[in-house]
């Protein structure tokens, strides 16, 4: 099963979060590269003033007072003074971007290009710089916390907050986006459905969408109008061809005629008056609710009242299972079943022994019952399976003739459309063709499907010919 794509939601939320985090960490670098020159010129005067005022400092004291000096220096301002011997080991500074680079330079500029920067010397950690007192060499220790960026952890928080912020600016936007298109989406499914949804509003804030809305309502309103024409026309037509069609058949009846030729007379007429039917059913639309329907139960009344195994030319093989609810609606539901059944038995019998071999299953494929209707006949080609389910449709000829007004298909898949599935056909090997009504579970936690017997007679599961005839016996069967 294909992964399902991400909605439109997420999609534009993703997008909009990625966008304000790369222009946060954009703004973020752009920030440190143009407070690096001021940044590196601010440390660079402080390294350079300690290091003047301290050596002037050194030079001015008495030489008894010197070692007080050094003192107050240590332990006031956290400065510190050290021979500088030639053993001495030291590291390069280290720091972000470019700032070590620009403090060294400026810094050589002022006290001479032989002054050194250390990080360590002999292993001991600060801002050392070197300097000469009175020609002697020496170490100044300075803070080692001067190279540190101006703005700290501070900015963490910020981007924190700012990114909570942009999560909700993001989350509302979107909403306002997506919001209008979840609304026709949904009345478009419904619209599929065959159901009539409720317009849309046409004032909310933004052109494009009530243009869209506007276009969407009127389109809704020029369906129903064309279906109730339709309906009327055909319902019409219908009546007004009932009545020439009773009296033709009771002329027949009356009529002194041979018996072939008076029962090929009376199946024309009801072949003519089955076609009838099945046109008001399909002009008619259904606004009866939707009700939780035993799809497995539906299929056993189904088959006992049409008395399929009871037919020397049929080969039924049946596997049913029970407790699969779906939402149909009753009537509507047992029609689809009894159109599939018509269909194979119409078109499905085997060339050689023209007899029907039908294999009917009800199962649960993850979160959807399942009906497969699959026959043993001619089949169709992979080029007609989308075809034959549209309105007045038929398959080859070859497939048994051009019996029906071609709308049986036609009418299962509007109904299960309107419960939210599909009507979806192939191929079976080596011959026939497969009918698969797909309807969405709606079980509730404490059902589960099973295949044992449940409540007798007909919610049973069927697998065998024998086990079917004591159920039609108890609905009254022959």
């Amino acid at each position: 099963m294909a992964l399902k794509s991400p909605s439109l939601f997420w999609r534009t939320f993703t997008l909009l979060i990625l966008l304000i985090m790369i222009t946060a960490l954009a703004w973020l670098q752009s920030f440190r590269v143009f407070s690096e020159i001021p940044f590196s010129k601010t440390v660079s005067h402080q390294i350079i003033s300690t290091a003047n005022l301290t050596r002037y400092a050194l030079v001015t004291a008495d030489v008894d007072l010197r070692p007080h000096l050094l003192r107050t220096l240590a332990y006031q301002e956290g400065l510190r003074v050290l021979p500088r011997e030639e053993h001495d080991f030291f590291t390069p500074l280290v720091g972000t971007g470019n700032i070590v680079e620009l403090v060294e330079a400026q810094t050589r500029e002022v006290l001479g290009p032989d002054t050194i920067l250390a990080g360590t010397v002999n292993g001991e950690v600060g801002l050392w710089v070197s300097m000469t007192i009175e020609g002697d060499d020496y170490w100044l220790m300075i803070r080692e916390d001067l190279l540190d960026p101006p703005f700290g952890t501070t900015w963490v928080w910020w981007a924190f907050v700012a990114f909570l912020v942009g999560i909700a600016g993001a989350t509302l936007l979107t909403q306002r986006t997506v919001k209008p298109l979840a609304r026709l989406s949904e009345a478009a499914k419904q619209l599929g459905r065959g159901e009539h949804p409720s317009p849309l509003p046409v004032e909310s804030g933004v052109a494009e969408i009530e243009a869209v809305n506007q276009s969407f309502n009127h389109m809704v309103d020029e369906l129903r109008r064309a279906d109730e024409d339709r309906e009327v026309l055909l319902a019409g037509v219908s009546h007004d061809l009932r009545t020439p069609l009773t009296r033709m058949r009771l002329e027949i009846e009356l009529a002194d005629l041979p018996d072939y030729s008076r029962e090929a007379m009376v199946s024309d007429l009801e072949q003519m008056e089955g076609i009838l039917n099945q046109f008001m059913v399909y002009a008619r639309r259904s606004n009866q609710p939707l009700e939780r329907v035993d799809l497995g139960l539906a299929v056993n009344d189904t088959l006992v009242d049409m008395r399929l195994r009871q037919k020397a030319d049929v080969v039924l093989e049946t596997s049913i299972m029970g407790n699969l609810f779906v939402m149909a609606q009753p009537m509507e539901l047992t029609r689809a079943i009894q159109n599939l059944i018509v269909n194979a038995d119409r078109y499905g019998r085997s060339v050689d022994t023209n007899k029907l071999e039908l294999t009917i299953h009800v199962l649960a494929q993850g979160d959807y019952a399942v009906l497969r209707v699959a026959d043993r006949g001619v089949g169709l080609h992979e080029d007609e399976l989308e075809r034959v389910t549209r309105p007045f449709e038929r398959g080859d000829r070859s497939r048994g003739g051009a019996k029906g007004a071609g709308l049986g298909l036609a009418i299962v898949s509007r109904v299960v459309q309107r419960s939210g599935g599909e009507l979806k056909l192939s191929c079976n090997h080596p011959t026939g063709l497969i009918c698969e009504l797909i309807l969405p579970i709606t079980n509730k936690r404490s059902e589960k499907p099973v295949v044992e017997d449940q409540t007798k007679p007909v919610d049973a599961v069927i697998t065998s010919q024998d086990e079917l005839l004591p159920l039609i016996k108890d609905k009254g069967g022959n």
